[in-house]
């Protein structure tokens, strides 16, 4: 039992979501390693990205809004951390994906 997840939700929603993702993944040709990769590469790409816009937006709303300058901050600190959790948990999907999909179908296509 984990204390952190205890009826094991978390648990079963990430299931949920990376086997959504293995099958949008495969409708959408991902059946090599390197395509995989590639992937990975674009989701860290996007992020960083998301990151390079949100935060100086976010600032400079706030200096242009001075009486609205927390809800900006909140706002943007909020974008911030969902675009790193989604980033994250795309990352460790696709990395899932490679690991459990493709390792094992290289392997028996390799025999």
């Amino acid at each position: 039992m984990n204390l952190s997840d205890p009826f094991g939700r978390m648990h079963d929603k990430h299931q949920r979501n990376y086997e959504s993702l293995c099958l949008s993944l495969h409708k959408a040709g991902f059946t090599t390693r390197a395509s995989a990769q590639d992937l990975l590469v674009k989701v860290r790409k996007r992020g960083i990205w998301s990151l390079a816009v949100i935060i100086p937006v976010a600032l400079l709303l706030a200096l242009v809004l001075p009486e609205g300058r927390l809800f900006v901050l909140a706002a943007g600190v909020l974008l911030v951390f969902w675009v790193i959790k989604t980033c994250l948990n795309s990352q460790r999907y696709v990395e899932r994906y490679i690991r459990e999909v493709l390792t094992v179908h290289d392997d028996s296509t390799s025999s």
